[in-house]
């Protein structure tokens, strides 16, 4: 009797578990955990091969993760998460298999879903696996080596390395740190610092209306075209070099010096609206089209 009597104590207390906020919910399908926060959250993404898409919830007091797996099996991955206060570690990558097959079928990645406050500090880096950023705001460290990146409506201090894959960045407001090694760049937003770098690939990058450089800023492409677009009423000195390109500016600039010569490359000089700080423009292989807007 006492045995038949424990099963539905059992299942009662399971019940009441499962009930718990923040606490870790598991199906064949996905795999969940909410962490409450006090003050600014904190939030460290690692995944290997999976994507990441963080989005904010608002004025709401908790970090949400959810994994959702797409056909793959949970026990292929491993997840080590934690919280500390108001900082959540979150981490995730597929186990070492000892064996080799054939996978038959679509094959989908992992995607972990986390919403968090509107303000935080986030640093997200995927191995193989699109990053997607949008509606937050604070110091944003963003890592990926293949995947493609979309970061929308965001602010603060973003920095953002990548290697592999096409980048699009749209209403960043703040400063910005972009390198990334191979793939088609597209950025706009209000600045006040810029730092871009792309090794091979185009750069299309927008500096919106409002926009006042504040800092020592640069442009630099290795393999590939830039068109940048300035509000006319920006003031900055404009260094503009290219080693095997041509410089096209449709702004009225205070020319301090222009050089064409095929044996030292192009390279323009010279103040807009009278000068501000220094925004340098280099380019190896490609040319450079500034435009206002």
């Amino acid at each position: 009797m006492r045995e038949l009597g424990f099963v539905p104590v059992c299942a009662a207390v399971l019940v009441w578990m499962a009930g718990v906020p923040g606490m870790a919910q598991t199906d064949a399908g996905s795999w969940s955990k909410s962490y409450p926060v006090s003050g600014k959250a904190s939030v460290t993404l690692s995944t290997g091969d999976a994507g990441i898409e963080v989005r904010s919830c608002g004025s709401c007091r908790s970090v949400s993760v959810r994994v959702d797996w797409r056909g793959r099996k949970p026990g292929d991955f491993q997840i080590n998460e934690f919280q500390g206060g108001d900082h959540v570690n979150f981490q995730m990558k597929e186990k070492p298999h000892m064996n080799f097959g054939i996978q038959m079928g679509s094959f989908h990645s992992p995607q972990v879903t986390v919403e968090t406050p509107a303000e935080l500090d986030l640093e997200a880096r995927t191995a193989d696996g699109a990053l997607k950023v949008s509606g937050v705001q604070g110091t944003l460290e963003l890592h990926t080596s293949d995947g493609a990146v979309d970061v929308g409506d965001v602010g603060g201090a973003v920095r953002l390395t990548a290697s592999d894959g096409t980048i699009r960045m749209h209403n960043v407001t703040g400063t910005l740190e972009s390198r990334s090694s191979d793939g088609h760049t597209t950025i706009d937003g209000k600045f006040t610092s810029l730092t871009v770098h792309t090794s091979d690939g185009n750069l299309d990058l927008t500096v919106g209306e409002g926009s006042q450089l504040t800092t020592a800023s640069s442009i630099e492409s290795s393999d590939g075209k830039v068109l940048l677009r300035l509000p006319r009423a920006m003031a900055v000195d404009l260094d503009v070099r290219t080693s095997d390109g041509q410089i096209d500016c449709k702004l009225p600039l205070t020319m301090e010096g222009y050089n064409t010569a095929h044996s030292s490359g192009h390279n323009l000089r010279g103040h807009l609206n009278g000068g501000g700080v220094p925004l340098n423009i280099h380019t190896s292989d490609g040319n450079v089209t500034i435009v206002g807007q």
